[in-house]
């Protein structure tokens, strides 16, 4: 019974369901075709009949539609830059942002130019031979031998005092380089209108510290060489005799002036080596010579008889400063070296210095460790971004983005054009309605027109219809216009509420003109700003960019140092005198020994052989 019952229960309930889906279509169908927006228009339903009436509502949702359909559309699709300005804000904030916005962020700095000081440490670890007791006073002092120059001249013992002290004062130099550099560097500025983000301040704090031991190291070797050309230059006479030497003619009050000539190993052969023509750059391994006394004054320097034991890395030559730049430290990382160089048994002898504690090799000259290092083994770079950032004191936080409209923004300006195009559309619509009516009706008034009648008289006839239907239609507008009320009151009988409707109507109007005016003067003459972005951009793009939007163009360099050599090319253009024959070993030998016999080597002062 059940299996039975259930198909008829099924088709008495479905049938009144179809039904009145069916009759809601149907009613909704006609309500549709029935819609009528204009039945009680004010300004068009006297002169509208219903056909027509429902024609313009057809016309005028199909209008409306697109319209608001274009206008969401331009307001989904259209891209605008918004800025962001804040004006509290902390360095995290910042930082956040910047990662967001790296290329239009931007924060003012109220101090321009930031001292170095406030945000950047550098210190300098100096090699361990410049704290080792090899330059201080007390081994120094054990090396004094008040018979130096009894000894041969490349004995250790000759120069070991004057080596050492050299040795404390190349030292002393690098140390009061570095300190005298703190003092300039720090008082140099950072200057920059914007703060920097924590990864260009990284850079730029890297590209000041190495720029400045680059000008510490050369301005420290433009000095050294200015002091060596002095001494060279200025035939500075050691008192050591271990670059000249005078010699006092017998049974005269004459001076007989000798340049030391030393040999210099090149491999296995030797050459001469004269300390005024090689401005005293002439050096030869010292050694130790025990039970040796001064050779012949007159003879060449020679290693003859052999030393009692080889030095390594010291060099004997012209002037113990010059010797000593172009000797090592090898011998102070030997102890069993340090107990021969030590002269006074009674002093302790110092440790040898630690090889793991020096990143130099054993090898290294004292000059070049001066030169190219100032003994410096490392240098230590602390850097701090927060002092940076609290120094320049940004006044504000800007920032800027592309981004489409907000739905609430979208909503709104549908809305806003909602209005608008309804009372533009209701105006507009009837007349087109009107206009096509007339239009039709004319063609179908030609078209019943009899053949039989003469052209002429057709002619006419339509143009008396048209100008009656054109009187009627001026006739109706004029009075529409001054009855036009769009604030009608239900009281019909009322002709001041009626006069103030109308005039209301007329302000009402004259107001949405000007602002329609208004919005399209000021849409044409709004200036947008839109961004455009070239990744890598070469040299000719940029300078043609420049040339059209110089005051907006922005490019970004992807290192914010650089060094000059990249970019330009400096090549002076000395006197004729620095490359003349004037300087060449061949003019100069003529006021030394080479050009004058050994046994009449007698030049007063007042010769100018003396000082050429």
């Amino acid at each position: 019974m059940e299996t039975t019952s259930n198909p008829s229960n099924e088709v008495k309930i479905s049938l009144p369901a179809k039904t009145i889906v069916s009759t809601a279509r149907s009613h909704l169908i006609d309500t549709i075709r029935k819609l009528n927006l204009f039945s009680s228009n004010p300004l068009w339903s006297p002169s509208l009949t219903e056909n027509e009436q429902i024609l313009s509502t057809r016309i005028f949702i199909i209008l409306t539609s697109i319209s608001l359909l274009i206008v969401v559309s331009y307001a989904s699709l259209n891209i605008r830059t918004r800025t962001i300005t804040l004006n509290k804000f902390s360095i995290s904030d910042f930082e956040q942002l910047e990662a967001l916005y790296p290329n239009t962020i931007k924060a003012p700095c109220t101090e321009v130019a930031v001292r170095y000081d406030k945000f950047l440490r550098v210190s300098a670890k100096f090699n361990q031979i410049c704290s080792s007791p090899f330059i201080r006073k007390k081994w120094i002092s054990s090396l004094f031998l008040y018979n130096a120059t009894s000894h041969n001249i490349l004995d250790f013992r000759t120069f070991a005092f004057s080596h050492y002290r050299s040795l404390g004062l190349l030292c002393q130099l690098a140390r009061q380089a570095v300190n005298d550099a703190y003092d300039t560097f720090y008082s140099n500025r950072l200057i920059n209108r914007y703060s920097f983000s924590r990864a260009q301040f990284d850079e730029v704090s890297s590209a000041v510290t190495i720029n400045f031991y680059r000008n510490l190291l050369t301005n420290e070797k433009r000095i050294v060489s200015i002091l060596s050309m002095f001494a060279s230059k200025n035939q500075l006479i050691s008192a050591l005799r271990t670059n000249t030497y005078m010699v006092s003619k017998p049974g005269s009050k004459i001076f007989i002036s000798y340049d030391r000539i030393y040999r210099e190993l090149y491999g296995t052969e030797e050459n001469l080596c004269e300390c005024t023509l090689r401005d005293n750059q002439c050096v030869y391994p010292a050694g130790a010579f025990y039970n040796v006394t001064l050779s012949n004054l007159e003879k060449d320097v020679e290693n003859d008889p052999s030393p009692q034991f080889q030095i390594p890395g010291l060099m004997a030559g012209c002037l113990p400063l010059e010797a000593i730049r172009q000797s090592t430290l090898e011998c102070l990382f030997n102890q069993s070296c340090i107990d021969v160089i030590s002269l006074q048994p009674k002093i302790s002898r110092p440790r040898a210095l630690n090889v793991s504690l020096t990143r130099f090799s054993l090898n290294l000259t004292i000059g070049s460790l001066f030169d190219n290092y100032l003994f410096i083994e490392s240098w230590e770079n602390r850097s701090s971004f927060e002092n940076y950032f609290a120094a320049c004191a940004p006044r504000y936080l800007s920032y800027s983005y592309e981004s489409q409209f907000y739905l609430g923004t979208i909503i709104t300006m549908t809305l806003n054009a909602f209005g608008g195009l309804v009372i533009a559309l209701q105006l507009i619509t009837p007349a087109l309605v009107k206009v096509f009516k007339l239009i039709k009706w004319k063609k179908q008034r030609t078209e019943q027109t009899t053949t039989v009648e003469p052209r002429h008289v057709q002619i006419e006839l339509t143009n008396k219809l048209l100008k009656r239907r054109k009187q009627a239609i001026v006739i109706h507008i004029h009075r529409t216009i001054h009855t036009f009320n769009l604030f009608p009151l239900k009281n019909k009988n009322d002709p001041d509420g009626e006069r103030i409707g109308i005039i209301a109507t007329r302000l009402y109007i004259f107001l949405t003109i000007i602002g329609l005016i208004t919005l399209g003067i000021y849409t044409s003459l709004l200036k947008r700003n839109k961004t455009y972005t070239i990744d890598r951009p070469s040299s000719t793009q940029f300078e043609e960019l420049y040339s059209m939007h110089s005051s907006t163009l922005t490019c970004s360099c992807s290192h914010l140092s650089m060094s000059y050599g990249r970019i330009m090319s400096l090549s002076p253009r000395f006197h004729s005198i620095c490359s003349s024959e004037y300087l060449k070993d061949d003019w100069l030998s003529y006021f030394g020994r080479g050009s004058i016999p050994h046994d009449t080597y007698e030049i007063l002062l007042i010769d100018f052989r003396a000082s050429g």
